[in-house]
């Protein structure tokens, strides 16, 4: 039997997506979670004992690949290499080799795949041999299918393939060494450590194709838990089994409520969900959205609880190793108007309803502030369904207005 860790994307020091005005020890703490994400990862590896240590690519990144990241990532290697464990890696899109960085030089211990698919063979402390293939990317995009270059060589009791890539997309275009399952399974190799997708997954659930996920989520959409794979071959198969190495999570949850929203019901409702989040030695950042019916309470009035709440129930988590920060949350408001009957209606109010259902309309308002230039640096593309929420917002605010003769 072979046993090895199986691990990608670290992205270290590169900045959390959607986190603004953090106080300094928060800021501090999503600073360091990547570098101690890796500190995780070795100390799980040192205690596995593997024979080996496989990093799918992506180790930096290509926006904050500073000296004192990679001085971290060589530290974390001596480490290993004091335990006589050597490591296998690649270079993804996001650390390629064509960039003109100031890259330091790795321990002796750390083998790196060049720019074509490369056999680079090891062999165990009992005798067994392994043949790993890989290819690190010579330049941010590779369109190319390098997974047609691997291809087996020699009698090696394993055969295991490192590919940072992605499935090739219906249209037959990607930018990041596009493969298909079928391409990679046709190669009977005993194993795929593949990288680039921040989601641990199994592409098929019979084949030994996998991608571990990264070590470290970098933003709401990477929610749930992030880490690696202590790998295990032997004649009958391959054996996988994750295990956790962030220091930070994203949470996304959903609140109900039903009738009108008083501040301590809505407090009682978010510290239950905090509660529930909460986890030892692991900090938590927290989306919820609100989901109100059958209230007479105004979108405005509603957005104004939920904002000041939050920065009431945030106060003094700060201080907590295991913090839970509330981010700022989206809310719907279930109308008590029929939508439907507004949108067939001939007067003023429907004109003005299905003004706003055309999806043209809302994106030709938004592109005011989403493809302005200074909006580019720091928004993200607009969605479907950011696009959905604000024409879901907008109705509401018309509909308080005209229908009913609440204050806000």
């Amino acid at each position: 039997m072979i046993r090895f860790i199986h691990a990608a994307d670290f992205h270290l020091d590169r900045p959390f997506e959607g986190l603004s005005e953090l106080p300094g020890s928060l800021h501090e703490r999503v600073k360091e979670s990547t570098f101690r994400a890796l500190d995780r990862l070795i100390d799980r590896t040192l205690a596995e004992k593997p024979e080996f240590l496989i990093i799918a690519g992506d180790v930096f990144d290509d926006s904050h690949r500073s000296l004192s990241a990679q001085r971290r990532f060589i530290r974390a290697m001596e480490v290993l290499r004091e335990a006589d464990l050597p490591v296998y890696l690649v270079f993804g899109n996001h650390d390629h080799l064509d960039d003109p960085w100031n890259r330091l030089k790795f321990p002796d211990n750390v083998h790196v795949f060049p720019a074509t698919p490369t056999m680079l063979p090891f062999v165990s402390r009992d005798g067994q041999r392994v043949n790993l293939y890989g290819f690190s990317y010579a330049q941010r995009s590779v369109p190319e299918d390098m997974a047609a270059g691997y291809e087996k060589q020699g009698d090696a009791d394993y055969h295991i393939g490192i590919l940072h890539g992605a499935l090739r997309s219906g249209d037959g275009e990607n930018a990041y060494a596009p493969f298909t399952v079928s391409e990679l399974t046709e190669k009977n190799f005993d194993f795929w450590a593949l990288g680039h997708i921040h989601k641990r997954q199994q592409l098929s659930p019979t084949l030994p194709i996998w991608y571990p996920g990264d070590l470290q989520g970098l933003s709401i959409k990477e929610t749930g838990e992030k880490g690696a794979s202590v790998v295990e071959i032997d004649k009958q198969g391959s054996h996988v089994h994750f295990f956790p190495t962030a220091d930070i999570l994203w949470k996304k949850k959903k609140l109900e409520l039903e009738g009108d929203i008083s501040a301590d019901r809505l407090e009682a409702a978010v510290e239950k969900i905090k509660a529930e989040a909460r986890r030892d030695h692991v900090g938590i950042f927290l989306r919820i959205e609100f989901l109100f019916s059958s209230t007479a309470q105004t979108w405005n009035s509603t957005d104004l609880m939920i904002h000041e709440l939050t920065d009431a129930i945030n106060d003094g988590e700060e201080s907590r190793d295991d913090f839970v920060w509330l981010l700022p949350g989206t809310f719907s408001i279930k109308p008590e108007w029929d939508r439907g009957g507004i949108l067939e209606s001939p007067h003023f109010v429907g004109d003005v309803f299905r003004l706003i259902e055309h999806e043209n309309n809302v994106t030709d308002a938004v592109s005011l502030l989403f493809d302005h230039h200074s909006g580019l640096r720091y928004l993200n593309p607009v969605d479907k369904e950011e696009l959905s929420k604000i024409q879901e917002q907008a109705e509401q605010l018309i509909a308080d207005s005209l229908f009913t003769d609440k204050s806000s």
